[in-house]
């Protein structure tokens, strides 16, 4: 079925009349992407527009990822296969309709019957190129190039990084773009939501959020960010690390774990920024015990998944009892971030995680032992109850828990349901958790004598 004759939507092939001179210089796409793949040499490694072709061949190399790359669904974690790793191919068969959440990237599937789905990451300058001036359209997320069977998905949930609940951003911005051979089409989700745009009845292409921008807006949009630090252990114990702000975006971030990977750097799990920050604002990195830090000044921006990421190092030889690392706004000195950074955060890069299990957490599941202090100070109960709908609530559990009056009420009411819940929807209520209140869940795990990152 035809998009354009669905939702109201543009096709784009030589360039949108509203942009002045952009006309002259957007050309198909067809025509562009030898252009493109001239500029960079690393294009020819992605061919997002022959998924088929790339997965049908015997000898490439199939493996099944770890846990926390499942998807999510009615009945459980569901097992995602890498394809090809050099052109981060991906494959999964959901077995039955449902809703199907892949946590890793935030993209969700909702399914009218058992389908397989082939998942690549690409890259938007692979696309737009330098045909569309950067003050027209703001990156607001991933490009995913998507494959399945007509008609078998009902509705794809694309993530973005835009933080729509500071609202100060019109969704009517929001538009899904798909690169065709003939060109770029832009259609309107069906719905925005507070980190995805919904897609309902889709046909699939290599797409993406793309927001449009008025001049001088870009530096007014609040957006959803990350940091993310790596360490690796040196001779003579002395330690390195680096330190990255990012938006939250998992083709970003799936890039940078990729090249630190490389150089054996292993990633400490330290919870994200809990406000909205700015594109092209600049933070400083200090730490509570003097050191070189190189630069000490970060700039948040959108760069290519392909690109060389900014990031802070510094060394350090011994951490003591603990070393407290902090991001502060440069304008204004607001304390943006803030980590502590312990001994116990450190271990070989060849050391796995151990899977969490009944055994390592006891008797009690995490949010059952801290069932009083969520009900009590959990303050944004709607994200949670979101990424939950579909998952571990139907929808009139969904609606009773919005309907009482109070967040502690909406939060008892939730734990009412959670009794029949097994270990591993507890563990999806967890995840929705440490996402929405990183800071809260911290401070319990602290209290415990835990560590955030063993979930």
């Amino acid at each position: 079925m035809n998009i354009s004759s669905r939702k109201p939507s543009v096709m784009i092939p030589i360039g949108d009349p509203d942009e002045g001179q952009m006309g002259e210089n957007m050309s198909s796409l067809k025509r562009q992407r030898p252009q493109s793949e001239e500029s960079s040499p690393q294009v020819a490694q992605v061919e997002p527009f022959h998924l088929s072709s790339h997965a049908s061949n015997e000898d490439l190399h199939m493996e099944l990822l770890g846990t926390e790359d499942n998807f999510w669904g009615p009945t459980g974690p569901v097992a995602t296969e890498m394809v090809d790793k050099e052109k981060s191919l991906y494959r999964v068969h959901f077995p039955m309709a449902g809703s199907y959440c892949w946590s890793n990237t935030g993209l969700t599937f909702v399914v009218r019957r058992a389908v397989t789905i082939k998942i690549e990451f690409c890259v938007w300058d692979q696309f737009l190129g330098n045909t569309i001036p950067p003050q027209s359209w703001m990156v607001a997320g991933p490009l995913f190039d998507i494959k399945a069977e007509q008609g078998a998905v009902a509705a794809v949930y694309l993530p973005h990084f835009v933080a729509l609940q500071e609202g100060h951003v019109d969704i009517s911005l929001f538009h899904v773009a798909h690169f065709k051979e003939e060109g770029m089409l832009l259609e309107k989700p069906s719905r925005v939501e507070p980190h995805y745009a919904v897609l309902e009845d889709p046909s699939f292409s290599p797409m993406g959020i793309l927001l449009r921008m008025i001049p001088t807006a870009l530096c007014f949009i609040p957006i959803t960010s990350t940091t993310l630090l790596y360490h690796q252990l040196h001779p003579k114990e002395i330690t390195s690390f680096h330190l990255y702000l990012i938006p939250s975006d998992c083709s970003i971030q799936k890039a940078i774990d990729d090249e630190e990977k490389k150089f054996q750097f292993v990633r400490i799990h330290k919870p994200p920024p809990v406000t909205p920050l700015y594109l092209g604002s600049r933070y400083t990195v200090s730490a509570s015990r003097k050191l070189e830090i190189i630069p000490k000044e970060l700039e948040l921006c959108y760069r290519s998944p392909r690109e060389p990421q900014l990031f802070s190092e510094f060394y350090i030889g011994h951490l003591g009892s603990g070393i407290k690392l902090q991001i502060k706004n440069k304008k204004g000195g607001t304390v943006v971030w803030k980590a502590l950074l312990k001994p116990g955060d450190l271990r070989p890069a060849a050391t796995p995680i151990p899977p969490v299990t009944k055994d390592t957490l006891g008797s009690l599941h995490f949010v059952d032992r801290h069932r009083e202090q969520l009900v009590a100070r959990v303050t944004s109960v709607d994200p949670v109850l979101d990424k939950l709908h579909g998952q571990v609530l139907s929808e009139e559990q969904y609606e009773k828990v919005r309907a009482e009056p109070t967040k502690p009420g909406q939060m008892r009411k939730l734990f009412s349901f959670s009794r029949s819940w097994d270990w591993a929807c507890k563990d999806q209520l967890y995840r929705a958790l440490k996402e929405i209140h990183p800071h809260l869940i911290v401070e319990l795990w602290e209290k415990w004598g835990g560590d955030l990152g063993s979930l």
